[in-house]
């Protein structure tokens, strides 16, 4: 028997069961394929930062995503607020225009982003997933409106969404770039994140060392990146804090088109949602919420 669904989303990352909780919340039918739940969306902690990198930019849109973010994730699992970002002093003035209408505040040699937030996302992932129409599969090709699963099943949908990352990007042919990351966990414990070059968020040290890797497959660690992060985090608190274990994932970006956030935009039979990078959490809600709108 084949399995329908009015909406077929493709990928059970936190777009994806963002997406599916939504509908499924209004009473839309909905259904979500997927190889297993998360994956690159599986850290031991997703730290929600609007204000990007060592230049200190305001995320596109930035303001809004966040307050969308807390509305949304808050329903579900704890958030830890507040992120606290050594701002070199040399640099405040210039920092300072940039902080838009984020709430904040000036403490010691940085600034402290009251509403930025870090989460864990396994039970999150866990609690949008409650309820919701789930069937595992790998999908092997995108033929709307239908999706062919390995061994022969295919799922129908009237509107087919994709937001499976980049380990099913060939489906549509899309092209980026899948950026390695590397997350301890720790024997400390941060309550307020620290984030300048690598974060330090609950039990956790994270950072990207490797700007591009081949493919969707997580590598193994590089000679120097584990000592890269200990450096990152001794710069960050005075000491090296004692590493408990790892975990690797692979982050997909799409690249810049222009004007507006390019991680939204309409395929043969549907939508794709995906390409979020690093700010999958910060910017899942807002997009889901205007996709949902479309539907």
């Amino acid at each position: 028997m084949m399995r329908e669904a009015e909406v077929v989303v493709l990928g059970a990352g936190v777009a994806g069961l963002t997406l599916a909780r939504l509908l499924w919340e209004g009473g839309r039918s909905v259904l979500v394929v997927a190889e297993a739940l998360g994956e690159a969306s599986r850290p031991p902690v997703a730290l929600v930062n609007p204000l990007r990198g060592r230049r200190f930019t305001l995320a596109e849109e930035g303001e809004r995503a966040l307050e969308a973010a807390l509305a949304f994730y808050g329903r579900f699992v704890s958030l830890h607020l507040e992120v606290y970002r050594p701002v070199p002093e040399r640099e405040r003035d210039q920092v300072a225009k940039r902080l838009g209408g984020l709430r904040h505040r000036w403490e010691g040699g940085g600034v402290v982003l009251e509403e930025a937030f870090w989460l864990e996302p396994r039970p999150l992932l866990e609690r949008l997933a409650r309820g919701v129409p789930l069937l595992k599969g790998r999908v092997l090709a995108w033929e709307p409106p239908y999706l062919c699963l390995e061994g022969g099943e295919r799922v129908r949908g009237e509107i087919l969404v994709y937001a499976g990352g980049g380990r099913g990007a060939h489906l549509l042919g899309l092209g980026g770039r899948h950026v390695p990351g590397l997350v301890l966990t720790l024997l400390d414990y941060f309550p307020r994140a620290i984030s300048y070059r690598v974060y330090l968020a609950g039990s956790a040290l994270g950072g990207s060392y490797l700007s591009e890797g081949e493919g969707p497959d997580p590598p193994p660690p590089t000679k120097g990146e584990v000592a890269w992060l200990l450096e990152g985090a001794e710069a960050l608190v005075g000491y090296r804090p004692q590493v408990a274990s790892a975990w690797r994932g692979v982050r997909f970006r799409l690249p810049a088109q222009g004007e507006g956030l390019p991680y939204l935009f309409p395929v043969e039979g549907g939508y794709a949602l995906t390409g979020l990078g690093s700010t999958g959490f910060l910017y899942a809600p807002l997009l889901v919420g205007r996709l949902a709108g479309k539907l």
